[in-house]
């Protein structure tokens, strides 16, 4: 495995020219109200800001998402003129990464498969924890967990900062910064 800086993790990303899965580990923290449970409630959270969500699972990258529910429209008999709206997230710098110069954050943009779901756990200062211990706490942003999907297109976006490794094209990368 080679240690790599996000920077590096950007350049070989960048010369990613056509759909390549990869498999991910990443950790993102967890979005939680600190002192007013979704009840309405007022307490102190004391998991606040405190808990990670730790998730493995093969994605494909370098592929595009307009053409993607195209194709899978016409699959389905449709016509395959969907056209897709302008990233929120940031600005394209290659097949399968974004900048947002607002937030100066690069993302990684990448596709899901149900068939072939990640599998997620939860960190409480370094340990293991069960959802069910802070549910009532995160909050509705990071309940929202999918929206729609076009054509089952389940297409989303990664902070890089989050990866902590990745596989691409048989090559094993721990990011470290």
């Amino acid at each position: 495995m080679t240690q790599i800086s996000v920077l590096e993790l950007v350049n070989i990303l960048n010369q990613i020219e056509k759909p390549t899965f990869t498999y991910i580990i990443s950790e993102t923290p967890v979005k939680m109200n600190k002192g007013k449970k979704n009840d309405g409630t007022k307490e102190n959270n004391p998991y606040y800001d405190r808990v990670t969500k730790l998730r493995k699972g093969r994605f494909l990258i370098g592929s595009e998402y307009e053409k993607r529910v195209q194709g899978n429209d016409i699959k389905e008999g449709g016509d395959g003129t969907f056209k897709s709206q302008e990233s929120k997230v940031g600005t394209h710098i290659s097949k399968c990464v974004l900048f947002n110069e607002k937030l100066n954050k690069y993302y990684l943009s990448h596709e899901r498969f149900p068939e072939v779901p990640p599998t997620s756990e939860y960190i409480f200062e370094g340990q293991p924890i069960e959802k069910e211990l802070f549910d009532s706490w995160i909050s509705e942003k990071e309940s929202y967990t999918n929206q729609p999907q076009e054509r089952k297109v389940e297409w989303t976006t990664l902070t890089l900062t989050n990866i902590r490794q990745i596989s691409i094209n048989k090559e094993q990368y721990e990011i470290v910064d």
